[in-house]
């Protein structure tokens, strides 16, 4: 439980007639590999793909266990989300989500038009059993990878960021605030020099959706839990900002998203 509450917390800041292909965006994807760590210990590798092609855009991800980790347990997710960038930010479409964590798949799929609103939804039954009901008027987009499009795109010293998404499972509002000052960093997947980055702070609280198998223990995770510090990187993928190191505080521990690779077409 320790590693699927702070992936979640992280990426925040990832079948029918009317899925979008990938090949419907054409333009060459930024490619970003991150490493996951747990007190210094690799737990897992996250994947992630941006294209951008005129007002569209598709935002994928792929996360797997690693190291140690992966001796106790298997896991992989995977999920990808499509719409457009208007005048007023994003427009979410769809998204599509799978996980495993060795006891089945579970999926959840969700569509919506241009106001938010949810045209369908899939989940599979073991998920939409163990959910607890999300309000209707809490059921809108955008999904959590196109609100993450938005946080990139609004960031900025001078207001913090908030916002609210729906998954097909659970209703999350999210917030994000950065210094005045930018800090440089030094990371092996950009080159040696000190590269500046706006430093943030982010956070999320559930709102609706509550998994009645692990809400106990879920909320007992998130009792002391702190702000994760996000360093943002300019001018990447097409974006204003583009995420390089996420730090999260967990109850056993601290969690590491580093960025080890990357491929930027833009630059």
């Amino acid at each position: 439980m320790l590693q699927k509450s702070s992936l979640a917390l992280a990426m925040l800041l990832l079948g029918s007639a009317a899925t979008v292909s990938a090949t419907e965006i054409a333009a060459p994807a930024l490619e970003a590999q991150y490493a996951i760590r747990w007190a210094g210990i690799e737990v897992g590798r996250f994947q992630t793909e941006f294209r951008r092609e005129d007002d569209r855009y598709r935002l994928s991800y792929q996360v797997t266990t690693a190291g140690p980790l992966r001796w106790i347990t298997d896991f992989r997710s995977s999920g990808w989300a499509t719409g457009r960038l208007g005048p007023t930010g994003v427009q979410a479409e769809q998204f599509r989500g799978q996980s495993d964590w060795g006891e089945g798949e579970r999926f959840w799929r969700v569509a919506f038009d241009p106001a938010g609103r949810v045209t369908s939804l899939e989940l599979d039954p073991e998920s939409k059993a163990d959910r607890e009901p999300v309000p209707d008027t809490m059921m809108r987009g955008p999904d959590p990878l196109s609100l993450a499009v938005q946080a990139m795109l609004e960031a900025t010293v001078d207001a913090p960021f908030a916002g609210q998404m729906y998954d097909g499972k659970r209703a999350i509002s999210v917030s994000m605030s950065c210094a005045a000052e930018p800090s440089p960093i030094v990371l092996a997947a950009l080159g040696e020099a000190p590269l500046d980055t706006l430093i943030c702070e982010g956070d999320g609280e559930r709102l609706a959706g509550r998994s009645k198998r692990w809400s106990d223990k879920a909320d007992e995770q998130v009792q002391d839990r702190r702000p994760a510090t996000i360093w943002l990187a300019p001018e990447m993928g097409g974006l204003p900002y583009w995420p390089v190191r996420i730090e999260a505080t967990a109850r056993f521990g601290t969690v590491t998203i580093e960025l080890d690779s990357i491929t930027d077409p833009a630059t």
